[in-house]
C-alpha cells in the first residue's frame, strides 16, 4: 500500500518523502539476520538536513537558492551523499569471511602484476621506438613485425657481410609474398621506359620479314586485298560476277617486292565458266598504298596494312599485322606483366601510363587541322583500377600525379600557359556539394611538389602559391609569370593569357549538373584547348526537372563535341567487375589513329617457369570505338574460332 501511494504521489508531482505529506514515513525496517544490526534505509533519513526546493521554501530558507539541486527530485543532494559514504563505511566494517579475503587479494594480485607488466612492455616499446625513431602505432601489425625482423635480420647478417657478401632481402619483397604477388614476373622497366620511342627501322630493313609472315599467314587475304585495291582487278570482278557470283575470285595472293609507292604482289585468279568449268591463271599486279601516301618506315608499314586490311572487312587479321616481332614500335602494344588488379600497382606502370597520355596529347596540340575541326575540344578517357572513379580502388593521388605531369609536359615542353581546372560546389542553398572523388583535391593540388621553389627544376613555373601541407601557410609564393595556374570550372576564371585549360574529372551530381559552368568555359575559351580528363558527363535525373528531357539533346551533343586523343580501359566479362580481367581496348592517336581490342593471357615465364605472367595479345584493330557487341564476339574464344572474319 505504501509503495502504490508513493508512485501515485510522485506522478502527480508530490514529493512522496517530504513529511509533511501524509503516508512521508517510511516504517522501521526489519532487522538484518545475518548480522544481527538493524538494516540502514537511506531513504529514512534523506531529508533531515536538505530541503525541498519548491517555491515555499524559498520563500521560506533563501539560502536553499544557491545548493546544487538533484537531476530527478530538485532537491538538495549533498545529506544523500554523506548518508550514502556512511553505508559504505558501515558495509566495509563487517568481517570479511577468510575464503572471500583470500580470493580478493590474489585476484588483486594478479591484476597488479599484469599492469606492472602491461606498464614495463610499454616503457620498452616507447624506448625502442624512441632510440630508432619509429613513431607509428600499432606495433601488433603484420608490416610493424616484419620491419622488426628485417631490422634483426640485418644486424645478424651484418657481420658476415664483409666476409661471405651476404645481403638480407628487401623488406618490400616481404610485403609482396603477403599479397602473393611475388609469384608474379614484374614488369620491365627497361621496355616501359623505352616504349613510346620510335623503332627507327626503315622500309628495307623489315621487308623481308614481313614478306614472308604475309606470305605464311595471310594468303587469302591478300587475295582479297587485291580484289579490293586494284583497280583494274575491281572491275572486271565487279563485271564477271555480276553475272554469276563467284566467277571471278583470287583466292590466294603472294607479296613479291615493297616499295614505298606499293605493293607488288603475283595473284592467282580462279574464273568459273558457264557449265562450271574453271580456269586459273597467275597474273602480277601493283597495288598502291592507301591514299598515295609514301611508306618509308616499319611503322608506316603497318599502319598501311592495316588501313587496307579493315577496308576489305578484315578487322581480325589486323591483329596479326600488330604481332609481327621486332616490327615497329612499342607503341602499339600494351606491355607484360602490367597486373593492374594490384593496386596500388607499381610505380614504373603508373609512369608509362602517364608517358603515354602525354605523348598523345602533345601530339593532338601540335596538330593545328585537328584543334580546328574540334574547336580545341579534346578528351581523355585512361581508366585503370586506380584512375577509375567508379571503382573503389580509385587514388586520387595517382590522378593528381598524371594531372602534374601532363600540365608539366604542356608547359615545359610545349612552352603554353596551362591553367588546371576543378570543378566547385554544385548545386543551391543547403544543396550544394562535390562528388566524393573530387572532395579535397583542389587544396592536395596546391600542396603538391611541382619543383618550383627557388633553387629547384622548375623554378616559377606555378602561378598559384603552395601550401605547406602541415600548417596550410604559404610554403612558396607564387609566380604572376608562371605556365601553371589553378582555378575552378567556369568562364570567371578564364584569363586572356590561358592557352591551354585542364578540367578534372567533370561530372554531375544528383540535384545539380556540371554541363552549365563546363559550357561557359568552353565559350569563353574562344577554340583555345579544353582537355578533358576522364569526364562523367552523362544525366543524372533529379527533382525539379533537372537533367530531365528538356535540353538533354543540347547536353549528349556537347558532351560527343569533344575529340578523344587517348583512351585506356580493361574489359570484363559479363556482370564481373574488376576481377577477372579478360582484355584492354586501347587507342592513342601519337601511335597510330586506330582502336585495338587486347585479350589478356596467363601463362609462365618463358626464362623462370616458376613466376606467373601475363600477356596482352592484339585481337583486331578498328578506325573508330568499337561497339559493345564486337568486343564480346572478339573477347568469346568459341565465336573467334568458329569465324574466318569478323564483318563491320
Amino acid at each position: 500500500l505504501l509503495r502504490c501511494n508513493t508512485a501515485l504521489k510522485a506522478k502527480k508531482g508530490i514529493d512522496p518523502f517530504d513529511p509533511r505529506n501524509a503516508f512521508a514515513k517510511t516504517p522501521e525496517a526489519p532487522p538484518n539476520f545475518k548480522t544481527g544490526q538493524q538494516e540502514y534505509d537511506p531513504r529514512s533519513t534523506w531529508k533531515e538536513s536538505g530541503d525541498s526546493l519548491s517555491e515555499e521554501t524559498q520563500k521560506t530558507n533563501p539560502q536553499s537558492k544557491t545548493k546544487v539541486p538533484d537531476a530527478i527530485t530538485q532537491t538538495d543532494n549533498s545529506a544523500k551523499r554523506a548518508q550514502n559514504s556512511q553505508m559504505r563505511q558501515k558495509k566495509s566494517s563487517i568481517d570479511e569471511p577468510e575464503a572471500l579475503r583470500k580470493m580478493r587479494e590474489e585476484r588483486e594480485a594478479r591484476e597488479l602484476k599484469a599492469l606492472e607488466s602491461a606498464d614495463a612492455a610499454a616503457a620498452a616499446d616507447a624506448n625502442k621506438r624512441a632510440e630508432t625513431g619509429n613513431f607509428v602505432s600499432g606495433q601488433d601489425l603484420r608490416e610493424s613485425r616484419l620491419v622488426d625482423e628485417y631490422a634483426r635480420q640485418k644486424a645478424a647478417a651484418g657481420q658476415q657481410v664483409t666476409q661471405q657478401g651476404a645481403d638480407v632481402p628487401d623488406i618490400r619483397l616481404k610485403f609482396r609474398a603477403m599479397q602473393g604477388s611475388n609469384k608474379r614476373m614484374r614488369t620491365d622497366k627497361e621496355k616501359l621506359q623505352h616504349q613510346s620511342m620510335k623503332s627507327g627501322k626503315s622500309l628495307q630493313d623489315v621487308e623481308a620479314p614481313v614478306v614472308a609472315i604475309l606470305n605464311d599467314k595471310l594468303g587469302e587475304a591478300l587475295g582479297v586485298i587485291v580484289m579490293t585495291w586494284s583497280e583494274s582487278i575491281s572491275a572486271i570482278a565487279a563485271k564477271a560476277n555480276a553475272w554469276m557470283n563467284g566467277s571471278f575470285r583470287i583466292p590466294h595472293a603472294q607479296i613479291l617486292s615493297m616499295t614505298s609507292d606499293g605493293l607488288k604482289l603475283r595473284a592467282t585468279i580462279i574464273k568459273t565458266g558457264f557449265f562450271g568449268t574453271e580456269e586459273e591463271s597467275a597474273e602480277e599486279v601493283v597495288i598502291s598504298w592507301p591514299n598515295s601516301r609514301k611508306v618509308t618506315s616499319d611503322d608506316q608499314l603497318k599502319d598501311a596494312l592495316m588501313v587496307m586490311l579493315r577496308a576489305c572487312g578484315l578487322d581480325a587479321e589486323t591483329a596479326e599485322i600488330m604481332q609481327m616481332p621486332d616490327v615497329g614500335s612499342l607503341g602499339w602494344k600494351i606491355p607484360d606483366n602490367l597486373f593492374l588488379n594490384e593496386v596500388p600497382c607499381d610505380p614504373d606502370i603508373r609512369d608509362w601510363f602517364y608517358r603515354d597520355i602525354c605523348d598523345a596529347v602533345q601530339v593532338a596540340l601540335e596538330d593545328e587541322a585537328l584543334l580546328t575541326s574540334c574547336k580545341g575540344r579534346l578528351k581523355i578517357e585512361c581508366v585503370p583500377p586506380e584512375l577509375n572513379p567508379e571503382m573503389d580502388t580509385f587514388r586520387s593521388g595517382s590522378m593528381l600525379e598524371l594531372v602534374r605531369e601532363l600540365a608539366l609536359r604542356v608547359a615545359v615542353v610545349g612552352n603554353k600557359r596551362v591553367k588546371v581546372c576543378i570543378q566547385g560546389s554544385l548545386g543551391e542553398g543547403i544543396f550544394t556539394g562535390l562528388p566524393l572523388m573530387l572532395s579535397g583535391m583542389r587544396k592536395t593540388l596546391e600542396m603538391m611538389d611541382w619543383q618550383s621553389a627557388p633553387g629547384q627544376t622548375y623554378e616559377g613555373l606555378v602561378v598559384n602559391d603552395i601550401l605547406d601541407r602541415r600548417t596550410g601557410n604559404v610554403a612558396i609564393p607564387g609566380n604572376p609569370n608562371g605556365l601553371v595556374a589553378f582555378a575552378e570550372v567556369g568562364a570567371d576564371d578564364v584569363s586572356p593569357e590561358d592557352e591551354v585549360f585542364i578540367v578534372i574529372a567533370p561530372q554531375s551530381m544528383v540535384g545539380a549538373s556540371v554541363h552549365e559552368p563546363l559550357a561557359e568555359l568552353v565559350r569563353a575559351a574562344k577554340g583555345r584547348p579544353v582537355l578533358l580528363l576522364n569526364p562523367r558527363l552523362k544525366d543524372r535525373p533529379s527533382s525539379g526537372s533537372l537533367m530531365s528531357v528538356g535540353g538533354r539533346s543540347e547536353r549528349i551533343a556537347f558532351a560527343k563535341s569533344f575529340k578523344e586523343v587517348y583512351h585506356f580501359r580493361l574489359l570484363f566479362k559479363g556482370s564481373q567487375f574488376m576481377f577477372p580481367i579478360r582484355g584492354a581496348m586501347r587507342y592513342n592517336m601519337a601511335n597510330s589513329d586506330t582502336w585495338t581490342v587486347f585479350e589478356r593471357d596467363e601463362g609462365f615465364d618463358a626464362i623462370d617457369e616458376s613466376m606467373e605472367a601475363e600477356f596482352y595479345r592484339p585481337l583486331a584493330t578498328f578506325p573508330t570505338e568499337p561497339d559493345p557487341a564486337m568486343i564480346t564476339r572478339l573477347i568469346n574464344d568459341d565465336v573467334r574460332k568458329q569465324m574466318t572474319t569478323l564483318p563491320i
